[in-house]
C-alpha cells in the first residue's frame, strides 16, 4: 500500500502563544487546494490571518482568534 499526501491542513495556533484555540479551528477543506500557501489563500477569503513568530513561521489565526487578538492589544 502507498501513501500519497493529498493536501495539508492549516489549524488555528490560538489568539496568544499561550492559548489554546477555544474552537479548534482549521481553515475549511477546499478540493482544489493543494499546497500550504492555497490553503492559506483560502484561509484569508474566510477571515483568517497570519502573524510572524519569531522562529520564523507563519502563525495562523482564525476569525475569532483574530478578533481576540485585536481586543487585548
Amino acid at each position: 500500500m502507498t501513501a500519497h499526501l493529498i493536501g495539508y491542513e492549516v489549524a488555528c495556533n490560538g489568539p496568544t502563544p499561550e492559548a489554546d484555540c477555544p474552537d479548534s479551528a482549521a481553515v475549511r477543506p477546499r478540493f482544489t487546494s493543494r499546497t500550504v500557501h492555497q490553503v492559506r489563500a483560502d484561509g484569508r477569503a474566510d477571515g483568517w490571518t497570519t502573524t510572524p513568530a519569531a522562529s520564523g513561521r507563519l502563525l495562523d489565526h482564525c476569525p475569532t482568534c483574530t478578533r481576540t487578538r485585536k481586543e487585548t492589544r
